[in-house]
């Protein structure tokens, strides 16, 4: 007999030829009917959802789901968590009351634009670290503060001589003596020498990440940036970590994994037209992997992030003259490295927040095609967070595939306006994407905000910030339009279309049950909206029926 048949359910497919069902039927993990397609019979087991209306699972575009993970075992400074200077230092201070002798006090989360506009100093972290070297994670996961014990393991003893490396920057006072915080590039100095993660300690972090997002109704997620701990916090051991979780089960969602740039090497002495290829042994590039873990495109921040003003932008940001923001790498090693990638073959994924950066990377993707022209090659631009018309015309022509985060309007954008100005209407963009004929993804890049899709898609409809603002309210987008990015747009921006995104015969038997009817509440009520059961392969992976 077949597996299971799902009753009495209004199921929203993202077929547009069949837009709704009220039955779905499973077998080994993937749909096999609709409606009365197959008998009642032909099933082992019928589960009646008493009317809900479901969707197909939620396929987080762009998310850490490992750092998720993390987050439990890390002082929470969240907005809304703690809201004053004051209270952040006491959240470090009881942390680190509790620690093990020696240990490293971790925190993330904290933003800037919410206390004030100041970063903690390294000398309020001493005042309460009893002992302890503590690093704080900015919520961009672009900068971090440190304390004087942690300057001092990393070797800069008194936080004086700290160097500066190119792409990052290290405030410093007249004396020399750094404030304690470290952008960019520069993040390294310190995280560095935090005692790295090992396999065991990824795989543990993957299933404590994978409980937290399958309650939210994901099934999918695409992790940027594994194997690099200079850049943005990794471990060399993730892809084994990962795949220690896929083995034990632990890895509850489907992954599609990005390595970082860096992680890529020459190969041998390999050459298009003089430009050398870049890649991993054995020829291993995007796509390898199966239904529950997948290599995907190689990912590469080039520039910073807006709220802590350090995205490369055309022009200077409000109030702060001078301050364009600053690339990641010389442009000519992006160059080199992302030609070389796509030579080999890979899948790109170029962070680019500012608009001066967003011309550098398609630059270099104009060249990479004019070199070695692969017209599905979905390239895309992870954020695109600030695009003229004339740019989001040029992503249009050049086949990219852009990778927006509706949440960062909400919890971020009322900081964003005012570093802005009266450029924020060209911030944060989604519609105009839609507008021009783009497929796109839906994404948090959370933990940086969080993880919860109906929330998302809540923010790209309604566009208003914590305050209450409107932000850019011409880039709104219906319900119908955000619930197909987060499903159909994030399976097609990793080239899983096939397989994912819709609820048709042949695809994964993914889906999420939900409270009420999204494609009916009011706009404002969108949040409202939960995850009552999330199903992955046909069998419950959350929640209850």
């Amino acid at each position: 007999m077949l597996d299971t048949l799902f009753i009495n359910g209004t199921f929203h497919t993202q077929d547009h030829s069949r837009p709704t069902a009220s039955a779905v039927g499973v077998h080994q993990g993937r749909i096999v009917s609709l409606d009365d397609g197959l008998p009642p019979s032909a099933f082992a087991d019928t589960i009646d959802l008493g009317g809900a209306v479901v969707v197909p699972g939620f396929n987080d575009a762009h998310c850490h789901l490992s750092h998720i993970g993390e987050a439990a075992l890390q002082v929470d400074l969240r907005p809304g968590v703690v809201d004053t200077m004051d209270e952040l230092l006491a959240a470090v201070g009881n942390f680190a009351a509790q620690a093990a002798p020696g240990a490293w006090v971790v925190g993330a989360g904290y933003n800037q634009n919410y206390l004030n506009d100041r970063h903690p100093t390294a000398e309020q972290l001493d005042a309460v670290s009893h002992g302890h070297p503590v690093y704080l994670v900015h919520n961009s996961r672009h900068m971090g503060v440190a304390n004087t014990a942690a300057f001092e393991l990393a070797g800069f003893p008194g936080r004086l001589n700290v160097p500066v490396p190119e792409g990052g920057a290290v405030p410093a006072d007249s004396e020399g003596r750094a404030y304690g915080l470290l952008q960019e590039t520069a993040r390294a100095l310190v995280q560095d020498h935090i005692p790295a993660k090992n396999a065991e300690d990824v795989a543990g972090l993957v299933g404590a990440g994978s409980e937290a997002v399958l309650r939210l109704g994901i099934t999918s997620i695409t992790e940027p940036g594994i194997g690099a701990p200079d850049h943005i916090g990794m471990s060399l051991f993730d892809l084994a970590g990962f795949q220690i979780a896929r083995d034990r089960g632990q890895l509850g969602v489907r992954a599609t994994v990005m390595p970082y740039l860096t992680t890529l090497h020459r190969i041998g002495e390999a050459a298009v037209d003089g430009h050398p290829l870049y890649g991993l042994d054995l020829g291993l590039r995007s796509g390898m992997g199966d239904d529950f873990l997948r290599v995907g495109p190689t990912k590469v921040l080039s520039d910073g992030s807006m709220i802590g003003r350090s995205a490369y932008m055309c022009c200077e940001y409000d109030g702060e003259p001078g301050n364009r923001g600053l690339l990641q790498f010389p442009e000519d090693t992006l160059r080199e490295r992302l030609l070389g990638a796509h030579l080999a073959g890979w899948q790109l994924a170029m962070h680019a927040i500012g608009d001066a950066a967003l011309d550098v990377v398609m630059d270099i993707v104009e060249e990479a095609q004019a070199l070695a022209p692969r017209p599905d090659a979905r390239h895309r631009i992870e954020h695109v967070s600030v695009a003229s018309d004339a740019q989001v015309e040029r992503i249009a022509r050049l086949g990219l595939v852009p990778v927006p985060q509706g949440t960062f309007i909400h919890d971020l954008g009322d900081g964003v306006a005012r570093v802005m100005g009266d450029r924020t209407r060209m911030t944060y963009r989604v519609k105009a994407f839609l507008d021009a004929g783009i497929e796109i993804p839906a994404s948090t890049d959370a933990p940086v905000v969080g993880a919860d899709p109906i929330f998302n898609i809540h923010s790209l409809v309604n566009r208003t910030t914590a305050s209450g603002a409107d932000f850019a309210p011409e880039e709104r987008i219906t319900v119908e339009q955000a619930v197909r990015s987060y499903t159909v747009g994030s399976a097609y921006a990793v080239h899983q279309e096939r397989d994912k995104g819709a609820l048709v015969p042949g695809k994964l038997a993914d889906f999420a049950v939900l409270s009420d009817d999204l494609f009916r509440v009011a706009p404002e009520k969108i949040r409202d909206v939960s995850v009552t059961a999330t199903v992955v392969g046909g069998r419950l992976a959350a929640g209850a029926f």
